[in-house]
């Protein structure tokens, strides 16, 4: 099962699916950063926003972040991660949307 394979027709440069221990369950793309960094970096700031977000009342869901040029769009479901890397400018909206559709199918399918 690919879950990641609509993101390449977005342009998404690196993508990955990644288990609440930072492991990478399915990767797609090329460049730096590499999944494995990738998907460590996405659980570090996931379990660092669990903390403020169970303050606030809540459980977080999804997070974006952005450099100058890039932007690293993430959802959250149950125990696992799906993020993207991409350029800034490029179609954050329809990255967003297939990020959510993933998350959706593994609820369906995990």
């Amino acid at each position: 099962m690919r879950f990641l394979e609509g993101l390449e027709a977005l342009g998404v440069q690196r993508a990955v699916l990644t288990s609440g221990d930072g492991l990478v369950i399915e990767s797609t793309g090329k460049g730096s950063p590499g999944a494995d960094l990738l998907a460590s970096e996405l659980v570090t700031i996931w379990k660092t926003m669990r903390v403020i977000s169970t303050n606030l009342g809540g459980e977080i869901r999804r997070f974006t972040f952005a450099t100058e040029h890039k932007e690293v769009l993430a959802v959250l479901h149950g125990t696992y991660c799906v993020g993207a890397l991409i350029e800034k400018g490029n179609s954050r909206q329809a990255v967003g949307k297939e990020l959510v559709q993933i998350a959706g199918r593994l609820a369906a399918e995990l």
